[in-house]
């Protein structure tokens, strides 16, 4: 006859053994999940950081426009809501586009022309 006591102790450490194997595959589970939502949030960082630009603070958005003669800290903003991000894309606009935005005249215009050498 097998004794009970035997028995008990085997239940016990096949129970011991079914817990730790689940909980190991969940803990496998949680840190794939983990693993999968850490990848998604860069993606999506990525994606925003895109469409962020105009949720920048004012001051970091001006400083790169502000590099040119004739743009402050008054105006820039409304270069940036434009669309113009940087200097660059400032210095390249023809005079027309450049007259849509609001605030900017002729006056501008040739000022920036003339600074750059470019009438």
């Amino acid at each position: 006859m097998i004794d009970q006591s035997i028995i008990k102790r085997k239940y016990l450490w096949l129970q011991e053994v079914f817990s730790n194997a689940y909980l190991s595959i969940c803990i496998r589970n949680q840190m794939f999940i983990k693993k999968i939502l850490l990848n998604i949030k860069r993606k999506l960082s990525k994606i925003f950081s895109v469409f962020n630009k105009q949720g920048e603070p004012f001051s970091t958005r001006c400083e790169n426009l502000t590099s040119i003669p004739g743009i402050g800290t008054k105006n820039c903003n409304n270069f940036y809501e434009a669309g113009y991000l940087t200097p660059e894309s400032i210095i390249s606009a023809t005079d027309e586009e450049l007259l849509t935005i609001p605030g900017v005249g002729i006056s501008f215009v040739k000022k920036l022309r003339k600074t750059l050498g470019r009438l």
